[in-house]
C-alpha cells in the first residue's frame, strides 16, 4: 500500500515561487527583542532565527496557517496566521504560566522578497481590491513592473509586457502549471476573474528550471482562493457605465479535517455599443462570458491532494456599427475551453526533508475567429505532467530538487483555408541546487559571508518531436548586505515553441496578407539581470525600494514585419540581433498608519532586426511612470485608493506608400498620455461597497483604426492602437461573506 501511495500521492511543488514572505519581530514582555529565537512554519520543516533586533523573515508556503516559535527560558507557542497577514509583532512572557501578546500589522501588499534567492515580487489579495479587479488583465494596475495594455481595439485583447518584452516571452502559472498557451494566448489574461485570485508571485528573469524551458523574462503564478481558507458563500457584483456588468457567487465547504470542497462561478456581459470615436466601429466589442471551477481538496499529515474541473465559454462581437447597414467588417470569435488539473503528494518518507510532488493536466481548448473576410478556426489537446522529488543535502541550508516532465500539443489550426496543424511534443529531465542559510533552520553551520550568501542553480535538458534537444542552464545567486538588504544576479537560457498565427492574431484585424517566409524554427534566448532591494527607515517612516536592470538577447525569435511593406505581415526567423533592455526603480513609503504611497519608473530599450535593419520593435513603451496612493482608516471600514499612470509610446510600424489623408484622418503620431484611477471601498462586518472611476481624465484615441472609411480598402488596420480606446468608466460593486 505504501509503494502505491509513493507512486501516486506526489506533494505539491514546493519551489521559492509558490511561497509567500511572513516577516515580524519578537519582543519580551519589557519591550526588549528577543535574539535568536527560532520560528519555524508548523507545516513545513525550515526555520529561521530572529537577528539582533528581533526580526526575523521566513517563506510561507500556501498552507501555511500558523507558526511555532520557540525561545531559551521561554515555552514553545503557537501563533495563528490568516492569508493577509505578512507582518507580526509577537510579545513573549517568561516561564510556564505565559501569556501570548500578538500585535498584528500588514506590510504592504505589493513588495518584493528580500530573502528569497529569485527576485520575487508578491502581490496579494488585498492589492487586488484597490482598483476594478475583474480578470487577471487588470491585477497588474498599481503594480510598476507589469505593463498591460489593449492589444486591439475591436476585439478587446489585451497583452502584458514585463522588461521590455511581449507576453509570450513570460510564463504564465496557474498555481504552478503552465496555463494557457497557445491558441489560448491572445485571451489568456481575461481568463483568471480577479476575485478567484489569492495572490500573484512574478518572478522576474530566466532564473529557475523546474516548470520548464519558458520565461525568458520571467514567471507569473497565480494561486486561486482555496476552500478551506474561504468563507462559505461569497458574492461579488460589478456594473460599470459603459455596460458591463458581472458576477461572481463561490460556494466553500468544510467536508471533514481532511476533505474540503469548492465551486467558483464567474459571469461578464457587455451589451452596450460604444462608438465615441465616431469611425463606424465600436470601441469595445460585446462579450457574453461564462467561467465555472471546481475543487476538490484533501490533507493530512503526509498525504495531499487536489482535483479541479474548470470550464469556459467566451463569446466576443464587434466590428462597424449596425447603422451602417449591410456589408458591415464584423468580429466574430467563439471560444469554449475545458481542464481537468490536479496535485498529489506524498511527505511521509523517514527523512522528513523529503517530499515528492506531481503536477498534471489536460485541457481542451476550441476557437473559431472571423475578422472581417479572414477566417481563423482551431482545436488543441494538450496534455501535461511535472514530477518532483526533494530532499535536503547536508542539512536543511542546501536544498536539491530533481524531477522530469511531459508535454504534448495537438493543434488542428486553419486560416484562410492553409493547414498549419501541428504536434508538438516535448520530454525533459531537470535538476536544481539551492543554498540559502537565510531560509534554514538552526542545523547548518554558514557563518560570515557564507551565512549571507545564497545560490540556485539549475540543468535541465529537454527532447522536442521537432527541434530536437534543448539544453537549459539557469542561475540566480544573492548576497543580504543585512538582513533588509539584498542584491542579486541571475542568468539563463529560455526556449519557446511558436505558435506563428495566435502569437500574432492582434495583427489579423487588417487586410495585410499573412506571408509566412520559412519553416519557423524554436525560439532561444538569454536572460541577464540584477535586482537590489531594500527595507527601511526614512524619518521614522516604514519604507522600502528596489531596483532592476535586465538585458534579454535573441539568439533565434519568430519575426512579424510589418515595416517592410504596408499590405503584408511576414514572418521569418530573426536574422539579425534583437535585445531588449529594461531598467525600474520603484519604492513605497507609509506615511502613517492609516497613509501610504509607492512610485516607479520604468524604461525600455527594445531593438529588433527586420528586413536587414536593426530598429526599435514597435510598440513597446520606453518610458512608463506608476505612482498610487492608499489610506486606510482606522477602524478599516473606508478605503480610498488612487493611481496615476503616465507612458511615452513606443513607434508604430511604418505607414510607406499609405495616402497622407488616411493617415491624418487616424491617431498616428504616438504621444505621452497619462490615466488616472480613482476607487473609494466601504466595509460592513459582513458587506463591503465599492465605487470608482476609471481614466478620470478621459483621455483615449481620436481615431483607433487606419482607413476606418474602408474596412474593405488595401490599408485598413485597426490593431495599431497605443492607448485607451475606452474614454471615462465609473463603476459599482459589492462583496458579501457568509462565514
Amino acid at each position: 500500500m505504501r509503494t502505491i501511495i509513493f507512486s501516486f500521492l506526489i506533494l505539491f511543488l514546493g519551489t521559492e515561487l509558490t511561497a509567500q514572505q511572513i516577516t515580524g519581530k519578537l519582543f519580551d514582555a519589557k519591550g526588549e527583542p528577543l535574539i535568536g529565537a527560532t520560528i519555524r512554519c508548523k507545516d513545513h520543516d525550515h526555520g529561521t532565527f530572529s537577528n539582533e533586533d528581533g526580526f526575523f523573515e521566513l517563506e510561507r508556503h500556501s498552507h501555511t496557517d500558523s507558526l511555532v516559535i520557540s525561545y531559551v527560558g521561554y515555552e514553545i507557542i503557537t501563533v495563528g496566521v490568516d492569508s493577509d497577514d505578512f507582518y507580526l509583532e509577537i510579545i513573549m512572557n517568561e516561564g510556564e504560566n505565559f501569556e501570548v501578546v500578538e500585535v498584528r500589522a500588514r506590510l504592504s501588499d505589493n513588495r518584493v522578497s528580500t530573502l528569497s534567492n529569485q527576485n520575487i515580487e508578491h502581490i496579494s489579495s488585498c492589492e487586488l481590491k484597490k482598483a476594478a479587479c475583474c480578470n487577471l488583465s487588470e491585477s497588474f494596475e498599481t503594480n510598476a513592473s507589469i505593463n498591460v495594455g489593449a492589444s486591439n481595439s475591436l476585439i478587446g485583447m489585451k497583452e502584458m509586457e514585463m522588461l521590455g518584452l511581449r507576453g509570450l516571452y513570460t510564463q504564465l502559472q496557474i498555481e504552478n502549471r503552465p496555463a494557457f498557451e497557445g491558441l489560448a494566448y491572445p485571451w489568456a489574461l481575461e481568463f483568471i476573474p480577479g476575485p478567484w485570485i489569492d495572490g500573484i508571485q512574478i518572478a522576474k528573469g530566466a532564473s529557475t528550471v523546474l516548470s520548464g524551458t519558458e520565461g525568458l523574462t520571467g514567471k507569473i503564478n497565480t494561486e486561486l482562493i482555496k476552500p478551506f481558507n474561504q468563507p462559505t458563500l461569497f458574492v461579488n457584483l460589478f456594473a460599470a457605465t459603459t455596460g458591463r456588468m458581472e458576477a461572481n457567487v463561490h460556494l466553500n465547504t468544510r467536508l471533514n479535517e481532511n476533505w474540503s470542497t469548492g465551486i467558483l462561478m464567474h459571469t461578464n456581459r457587455m451589451q452596450n455599443e460604444i462608438d465615441k470615436t465616431n469611425n463606424g466601429f465600436l470601441d469595445m466589442p460585446l462579450k457574453e462570458h461564462y467561467s465555472f471551477l471546481y475543487r476538490l481538496f484533501y490533507e493530512s499529515e503526509n498525504v495531499f491532494g487536489q482535483f479541479n474541473f474548470f470550464f469556459l465559454d467566451d463569446e466576443i462581437r464587434g466590428g462597424q456599427t449596425r447603422d451602417i447597414g449591410e456589408n458591415r467588417y464584423l468580429i466574430n470569435s467563439d471560444l469554449r475551453r475545458y481542464e481537468v488539473f490536479g496535485k498529489m503528494g506524498y511527505a511521509g518518507f523517514d527523512n522528513p526533508s523529503q517530499s515528492l510532488g506531481f503536477i498534471w493536466s489536460y485541457t481542451r481548448h476550441e476557437n473559431e475567429n472571423h475578422f472581417g473576410l479572414r477566417n481563423h478556426a482551431g482545436n488543441q489537446d494538450q496534455w501535461y505532467a511535472n514530477a518532483l522529488f526533494k530532499t535536503d543535502v547536508f542539512n536543511s541550508a542546501h536544498e536539491f530538487f530533481s524531477g522530469v516532465s511531459f508535454q504534448q500539443d495537438e493543434i488542428d489550426e486553419y486560416l484562410d483555408e492553409v493547414d498549419y496543424s501541428r504536434t508538438n511534443r516535448k520530454a525533459g529531465i531537470f535538476t536544481e541546487y539551492s543554498f540559502n542559510p537565510a531560509t534554514a533552520g538552526g542545523d547548518h553551520s554558514a557563518s560570515g559571508f557564507i551565512e549571507n550568501f545564497g545560490l540556485m542553480a539549475g540543468l535541465r535538458l529537454d527532447h522536442h518531436n521537432h527541434y530536437d534537444w534543448l539544453f537549459t542552464p539557469t542561475m540566480s545567486a544573492k548576497y543580504n548586505l543585512d538582513p533588509h538588504t539584498v542584491v542579486r544576479i541571475n542568468a539563463g537560457r529560455s526556449y519557446r515553441t511558436p505558435n506563428v498565427i495566435t502569437d500574432n492574431l492582434a495583427m489579423l484585424t487588417s487586410n495585410r496578407k499573412f506571408v509566412l517566409q520559412e519553416e519557423p524554427n524554436i525560439e532561444e534566448g538569454w536572460n541577464f539581470g540584477f535586482n537590489f532591494a531594500m527595507d527601511f527607515k526614512l524619518g521614522g517612516k516604514d519604507a522600502s525600494l528596489f531596483f532592476d536592470a535586465y538585458h534579454s538577447f535573441f539568439e533565434n525569435q519568430i519575426v512579424a514585419d510589418r515595416d517592410i511593406d504596408v499590405n503584408e505581415i511576414r514572418v521569418y526567423n530573426l536574422d539579425g540581433k534583437s535585445y531588449a533592455n529594461s531598467l525600474l526603480a520603484a519604492g513605497q513609503i507609509a506615511w502613517t498608519d492609516n497613509l501610504s504611497s509607492k512610485a516607479g519608473v520604468k524604461f525600455n530599450d527594445v531593438h529588433t532586426t527586420m528586413h536587414g535593419k536593426l530598429d526599435r520593435a514597435p510598440k513597446v513603451a520606453r518610458w512608463n511612470v506608476l505612482k498610487a496612493v492608499d489610506w486606510e482608516s482606522s477602524d478599516n471600514n473606508w478605503m480610498v485608493n488612487a493611481t496615476w499612470h503616465w507612458s511615452s509610446p513606443g513607434r508604430l510600424p511604418h505607414l510607406h506608400g499609405v495616402p497622407q489623408e488616411v493617415i491624418d484622418d487616424f491617431s498616428g503620431d504616438p504621444s505621452p498620455f497619462s490615466i488616472i484611477n480613482f476607487q473609494v471601498t466601504r466595509r460592513f462586518d459582513w458587506i463591503e461597497f465599492y465605487a470608482g472611476v476609471e481614466n478620470l481624465t478621459d483621455k483615449t484615441m481620436s481615431n483607433p483604426i487606419l482607413a476606418s472609411e474602408d474596412p474593405y480598402g488595401p490599408y485598413f488596420d485597426a490593431s495599431l492602437s497605443y492607448m485607451p480606446t475606452i474614454g471615462r468608466r465609473a463603476y459599482i460593486g459589492l462583496r458579501y461573506d457568509l462565514q
